[in-house]
């Protein structure tokens, strides 16, 4: 079975100038769990405090995730990752001649000492271990099943392959993790791609045909330099071009969403799956076969994520886009009034960058000669009053109704009492109206939401 560990909170807080929260990543943790990945690597409790209490928090809120904490390989982050409650511990120790040379001043028979010795240490505290050869792709290979074998037989039940530098290509992941399969002693296979080439997911997706069991994940893809693969791409490709279905796909938005807010690490509007443009259409070639039937321009209903599609129009769009536009706010024209209105658009749309509802509608009126009451020319509000508990509502809404401006008043149940709503000329008449209603014998509070545009109801506006 394909499982999915999601590495945001380890992995994914060392995006440069990314620090959460100790709340925050216990709120990450549990929209994790709602996604349902199978595991949740917590963090390293060596790093700091906060890391250590984040993780500690995180492996006694009961989640259905196995919770995991990093560790490199020395005894006092191994007892600080047990001291967290956690059900499982990574022993990290790099196999690559480059790491263990320059980096650890190691070699390779000291390094197979040290992973044996504290993958036995962490056993030996009921943790269960997953051990992870860093640089495992720049590894002499033979050397690589030396130390995995030395760690299993140690009492490791995982072992996770690390691509670190985001050197291989699919044929190469698949390639290795199918001779890696054929050497190792039994236990599960971890894939953890880096992106430097833009090929993390599909790596790891050749390295699970292959036969490994698990690819490690950061929401938005966040990671060391250009991250891992992405959460919500990774369950999308599951979900769809491999048919695993178990994972929560309507969850991904709003979990994309708080880590991108959290984090001030910003999605591109090409994202796939939860960028801005993912399910953004806009020739008139695409608009038109969308519009007759999504599956032409959509493998991934958005529907399925809760999501929308969106229509973008400018001077690359057809008469079908505009005609489904305008309908939305209950204009309907005829073709050739049609006709003229893309003509227009596609003049306006060269001159400017960007064309808003309210510039398409502006044009159907100059087409058509007719004005629809749709986007305010003067400036509509609702303003929402609360008033005092000793006075008759009634009373409020009768003087009310006599004031400059006001449209209609509706008495209303919840936090308020009153709305109405209003057409000023300007915000200085607003402020005026506002300040004269405040004024006003029996009002105790009041709440203005300035209308930004009307949608019709009915076929009307």
């Amino acid at each position: 079975m394909v499982e999915i560990l999601d590495s945001t909170l380890r992995e994914g807080e060392q995006t440069p100038y990314v620090n959460f929260t100790v709340e925050e990543k216990v709120e990450i943790a549990r929209l994790l769990d709602r996604v349902g990945v199978e595991m949740i690597e917590a963090g390293d409790p060596s790093v700091s405090p906060s890391v250590f209490e984040a993780v500690r928090r995180i492996a006694s809120l009961g989640l259905r995730a196995e919770i995991v904490a990093h560790s490199l390989a020395t005894r006092s982050g191994i007892e600080k990752a047990h001291a967290c409650g956690v059900q499982r511990v990574v022993v990290f120790y790099p196999t690559s001649r480059i790491h263990l040379e320059a980096k650890m001043g190691k070699g390779e028979e000291e390094a197979l000492h040290t992973i044996v010795e504290h993958v036995r240490f962490a056993r030996s505290l009921g943790l269960k271990v997953r051990y992870t050869p860093e640089d495992a792709s720049r590894t002499d290979f033979e050397f690589l099943v030396r130390a995995c074998n030395s760690a299993i037989e140690a009492g490791a039940d995982r072992i996770s392959f690390a691509d670190t530098l985001g050197i291989l290509r699919p044929h190469e992941m698949f390639q290795r993790i199918t001779e890696l399969k054929k050497r190792l002693l039994p236990c599960r296979i971890d894939l953890h791609c880096h992106n430097d080439y833009g090929l993390a997911l599909a790596n790891a997706l050749e390295g699970i045909r292959a036969g490994a069991d698990c690819i490690h994940t950061t929401v938005n893809g966040m990671g060391e330099r250009t991250g891992i693969p992405d959460l919500a791409e990774t369950v999308l490709a599951l979900h769809n071009l491999m048919g695993i279905q178990r994972y929560d796909v309507r969850a991904l938005p709003q979990l994309s969403a708080y880590v991108e807010r959290v984090s001030g690490f910003f999605l591109a509007p090409n994202k796939p799956i939860t960028g801005l443009n993912a399910f953004s259409h806009k020739s008139g070639v695409h608009t038109n076969g969308v519009l007759k039937d999504p599956r032409t321009y959509e493998s991934i209903d958005p529907a399925i994520l809760g999501r929308e599609r969106r229509i973008v129009i400018d001077k690359y769009t057809g008469k079908r886009a505009v005609a489904a536009r305008l309908a939305e706010y209950g204009v309907e024209v005829d073709g050739e009034a049609l006709e003229q209105i893309v003509e227009e658009i596609k003049r306006v749309g060269d001159e400017r960058k960007i064309l808003h509802d309210a510039d398409i509608v502006e044009i159907a009126e100059q087409v058509t000669g007719k004005r629809y009451d749709i986007f305010p020319r003067e400036i509509h509000a609702i303003v929402m009053v609360s008033v005092e508990s000793h006075v008759y509502t009634g009373t409020v809404v009768r003087r009310l109704k006599n004031l400059k401006y006001v449209s209609s008043v509706y008495e209303i149940t919840g936090e308020q009492d009153i709305a109405a709503y209003i057409k000023v000329p300007n915000t200085l008449e607003l402020n005026n109206f506002i300040e004269e209603l405040r004024a006003m014998s029996g009002v105790k509070q009041t709440e203005t939401r300035v209308v930004l545009k009307k949608h019709a109801e009915n076929g009307f506006a």
